[in-house]
């Protein structure tokens, strides 16, 4: 049996695969996603976020903005800081 994604879950997988093709080029290590219930929450350059997945020098991040709108984007691993559930303030809707 098939069974069909909502909307949001479209998105995400869009959002994946654009990012995917703006990966940082400097860095041509492997990829590897984190578990999906297991994502490290991580705080980037005034983001609260989640960690997908990581290469070498980079980290590819999710969030919410504001108005709920969901992000997917790449940064570097010196600007990612992993965050406890306490000081994260990041949406519920991830």
């Amino acid at each position: 049996m098939i069974k069909t994604g909502s909307p949001e879950d479209m998105d995400r997988m869009v959002a994946r695969l654009d990012a995917d093709k703006t990966r940082p080029m400097d860095d041509s290590s492997p990829i590897r996603d984190f578990p999906k219930y297991g994502r490290p929450l991580v705080y980037v350059n005034g983001i609260y976020g989640k960690a997908v997945a990581w290469s070498h020098s980079y980290g590819l991040i999710e969030w919410l903005d504001a108005s709920g709108k969901y992000h997917l984007g790449w940064a570097h691993s010196a600007s990612i800081k992993r965050v406890t559930a306490e000081e994260w303030k990041g949406s519920s809707g991830l």
